[in-house]
């Protein structure tokens, strides 16, 4: 019969930094391994939704905003009624003639009215960075020059909101401007 010997004891003895360095690591891999878990989930939750409604024209672009979106119970659902392609239409016949030398001319429905009859757009050659305003008549669209009509800070001037009886829903506020000298200053109105 074989002798069965009995194992030595051993005693497995580990320093502080071994055992601290263990830890660490788990603790770095288990952290890793939670941020590719969120950034997993957070792309499988928007990866099927569209957040914008931007359309390309001749290299430039027109995108709707708000307008181009409504809420059915709790989902917002892109809109394509008669309104907003008439509305995209003439956008898009307006970045088409804006006369940008690379064709990048963009169009962005900023704000509108309730009755949806009048916009506040940013306009620009690769970007939209100054406004102006639109408004439906009973022969169509059409915009309004914006030339010297807006300050630094984006606010129409009294004159042209009240001449064009733009809506204080898309102008709350409104500038006069004082020149005095080479010194120039605004007067705000709550609209």
């Amino acid at each position: 019969m074989a002798s069965k010997k009995k194992p030595a004891n051993f005693k497995v003895t580990k320093s502080k930094n071994e055992i601290m360095i263990a830890v660490l690591i788990g603790l770095v891999t288990a952290l890793i391994v939670m941020v590719i878990g969120v950034i997993l989930l957070h792309v499988n939750q928007t990866s099927d939704k569209t957040f914008q409604t931007v359309e390309n024209v001749d290299g430039g672009s027109v995108n709707l905003g708000s307008l181009g979106f409504r809420i059915e119970g709790d989902k917002l659902v892109i809109r394509n009624d008669s309104v907003t392609q008439e509305i995209r239409y003439f956008l898009k016949t307006e970045t088409k003639k804006s006369g940008c030398k690379d064709n990048n001319s963009v169009t962005v429905v900023i704000a509108h009215s309730q009755d949806e009859k009048q916009l506040l757009l940013g306009y620009g050659c690769g970007n939209s960075a100054a406004r102006m305003f639109a408004i439906k008549k009973d022969d169509g669209w059409k915009v309004i020059s914006p030339t010297n009509q807006f300050n630094l800070f984006d606010i129409p001037s009294c004159k042209m909101v009240d001449e064009n009886n733009i809506s204080n829903e898309i102008a709350p506020v409104c500038q006069n401007e004082k020149k005095v000298g080479d010194n120039l200053s605004y007067d705000y109105k709550i609209r």
